[in-house]
């Protein structure tokens, strides 16, 4: 990439292509401020920032958290709840720093090129400039010359021609004559005022522009270094990551044939089924609220929800491990309802919306993980647990289809896997009623 140090006595004038160039350098300025992060680009960055000082934020308040609450609770059950909420955390903060990192690269490679234009566009000028002052340098060299020769020699040339005419016919042509020496000295003489105007100015702006160069230039090392920090940030981050999923796995190993720890995970799936119940509840009583108040929010519309019935897309592709309604425990032959299906999958796999709706709320439930619920309208939810990464806010509208997150192991023990829910109102729905065969 072209450096500022080259920059130097070239800071001249320029010829009438020089113009093109003037105005090639602010239309590259225009676009460079156009592009640059530190422009319109401005607000999006400090949305970024905001969101990964927040989740950095978070992980710092879980990890004081997770050192005094380790020196109270020695439970098991309370160390894979705490490894559960910081895997889930570190997932999402190494999400949006890759998200980061791709918009900051893009930044770059944009702000590389703008700033590759700009400096290429100086040379030209630099040369233009350095052409305009030879050819000034030469009309300078000829105009002298004329102006010593017409001191010395005008007056007796002009006799000179009145004198040896032999007609009048000739005295005219040789007046004629002169008069054109005249006007093209006096051209020369114009046009030498013109290019040294141009360039003075030309000097002037080139001065203007590698200030302007040397800024961009700062900005883009600035730039450079902060995709550094993002890419060792990241590699500590996912280090961590994989070092606090190794812990919880071990810990699962301990623990999955453990039959009171089974007991006491199944207990708590039954408390986060009544308290996914409990949100449905409460989101279907604002909803009939609003339905007779103000009008539903605008949703991006497909296929109502209720026509869906037996040929709606899965949420992830995987194998049904776990059926709707009363099942029986293998390990402990106890009868639990299930108020939705299990859907056995490889950890990371994508989990979509089957409907269009609104992200209503996103959380986490000891037994159930991380969650979301989406509303469908109508009176129709959908639930979606054990998610790894969560890719959509609360508040945010999606289409049929569009991705949640992934299928992780938070608030799992027997592996990865989505857990899935239809409600109708205040009524759970057997998924598999819904759900297209296979």
């Amino acid at each position: 990439m072209p450096s500022v140090k080259s920059r130097h006595s070239l800071r001249r004038p320029f010829t009438s292509g020089g113009l093109i160039g003037v105005l090639l350098c602010l239309a590259l300025n225009f676009a460079w401020g156009w592009l640059s992060p530190h422009s319109l680009q401005a607000q999006e960055s400090s949305d970024h920032a905001k969101q990964l000082d927040r989740l950095r934020g978070e992980i710092q308040e879980f990890e004081n958290r997770l050192k005094e609450s380790r020196t109270r609770e020695k439970g098991v059950m309370s160390e894979l709840e705490r490894l559960d909420k910081d895997v889930a955390l570190r997932s999402e903060l190494v999400r949006r720093l890759a998200d980061e990192k791709k918009r900051t690269q893009k930044s770059l490679e944009t702000s590389r090129r703008e700033l590759e234009n700009i400096q290429g566009s100086l040379v030209r000028t630099r040369q233009d400039s350095l052409r305009t002052e030879l050819d000034r340098d030469a009309l300078t060299d000829l105009v002298a010359k004329r102006a010593v020769y017409t001191y010395k020699h005008f007056r007796r040339d002009l006799l000179k021609a009145t004198l040896t005419s032999g007609s009048l016919m000739q005295w005219l042509t040789r007046q004629e004559y002169l008069k054109r020496i005249t006007a093209v000295d006096q051209g020369n003489l114009n046009q030498l005022q013109r290019k040294n105007q141009k360039l003075a100015a030309l000097g002037n702006n080139l001065a203007q522009r590698e200030t302007v160069e040397s800024s961009r230039l700062q900005k883009y090392q600035a730039m450079v270094s902060y995709n550094e920090r993002l890419l060792k940030e990241s590699s500590r981050e996912t280090a961590l990551l994989k070092k606090r999923r190794a812990e919880r796995e071990t810990l699962l190993k301990r623990v999955r044939q453990d039959r009171e720890f089974i007991a006491q995970q199944l207990q708590e799936k039954k408390e986060a089924a009544s308290r996914v119940e409990d949100l449905i509840k409460s989101l279907e009583t604002k909803r009939a609220k609003a339905s007779t108040t103000v009008p539903p929010p605008k949703t991006i519309l497909d296929a109502p929800f209720a026509t869906l019935r037996g040929r709606m897309t899965w949420p992830a592709q995987g194998s049904v491990v776990g059926r709707f309604g009363l099942q029986r425990h293998e390990k402990l032959s106890t009868l639990t309802e299930n108020p939705g299906i299990d859907i056995e999958a490889e950890e990371g796999a994508p989990v979509i919306s089957v409907c269009s709706g609104e992200i209503t709320k996103i959380t986490w439930l000891r037994g159930f993980g991380n969650t979301v619920i989406v509303d469908h309208r109508d009176g129709y939810y959908t639930v979606y647990a054990h998610l790894e990464q969560i890719q959509v806010r609360e508040g945010q509208v999606i289409r049929a289809g569009e991705s949640l997150g992934q299928v992780g192991q938070s608030g799992s023990l027997a592996g990865p896997r989505l857990h899935f829910e239809i409600w109708s109102k205040r009524e759970k729905q057997n998924p598999l009623d819904w759900l297209a065969k296979k």
